[in-house]
């Protein structure tokens, strides 16, 4: 917050002046010296006005930023592209209409509680297949749609919301993503190379009192889906049960 003091003169015979004071919003800390601005457009009466204007600030407090990073039990890079874990395909769903503009999938692939993550983690995908310089494709990353325990409540699956990636490019030609298409076209039953888990930062607050406030475009909305199944595990702690029953 910054203080401005003002004194403003009128030059006569029987000289006038007056202070005013008000506040201001600062960014952060802003020195200024004491100084007169003289404005030959600025008269009354004729006369010209001397301005001295003198301001003070005070630095506003620092918001800390806490890191996730060195979180205790939270497991990263379990697997690793040289030595991934091979899961199976055990649903895969189109989830938008047949008029929408694009496809996005919803799959799921099983784990077997191997790749113990926690919501707002990602997941690295290897497709099958060599590139155009017939090495081996490299992963891609995914943000974990399913909460901790899995879609079905039992923590022995991963879920995933992708977008088929499909565009023409200035050529003209018809240019697939590698990897959305292979998930998407993906059939149950069909092997998968999965990495990670991956990364700490979109982790939820420990607070369970915090306020979160979630903006996502697209598929960017997949990590908030997590939190939205680990709520609803946390307060239907009986749905596990009936679900292990079916």
């Amino acid at each position: 917050m910054a203080a401005v003091t003002a004194a403003v003169s009128f030059p006569s015979t029987n000289s006038t002046s007056f202070t005013t004071r008000t506040s201001i919003i600062s960014p952060e800390r802003i020195t200024f010296k004491k100084v007169s601005f003289y404005y030959p457009d600025v008269s009354s009466g004729g006369r010209v006005v001397s301005v001295r204007a003198q301001v003070t600030t005070e630095a506003p407090a620092k918001v800390v930023k806490e890191s996730k990073k060195n979180d205790e039990g939270v497991v990263v890079n379990k697997f690793k592209p040289k030595e991934p874990y091979i899961g199976r395909c055990l649903l895969n769903t189109k989830i938008t209409g047949d008029d929408a503009p694009g496809e996005t999938w919803h799959m799921v692939f099983s784990t077997e509680g191997e790749v113990p993550y926690r919501e707002g983690q990602s997941i690295g995908v290897i497709p099958d297949g060599v590139d155009k310089n017939g090495k081996p494709h490299k992963l891609r990353l995914y943000s974990i749609a399913s909460s901790a325990l899995g879609d079905f409540g039992d923590s022995k699956t991963v879920s995933l919301c992708v977008k088929r990636l499909v565009y023409t490019n200035e050529k003209g030609e018809l240019v697939k993503g590698v990897c959305s298409n292979f998930l998407c076209d993906m059939k149950p039953g069909a092997e998968v190379k999965i990495t990670g888990p991956i990364g700490k930062e979109m982790l939820k607050p420990k607070d369970p009192d915090a306020t979160i406030i979630m903006l996502a475009t697209g598929t960017g909305i997949a990590p908030f889906r997590s939190f939205l199944w680990k709520m609803f595990f946390e307060r239907h702690e009986d749905y596990k049960v009936q679900k292990k029953q079916l």
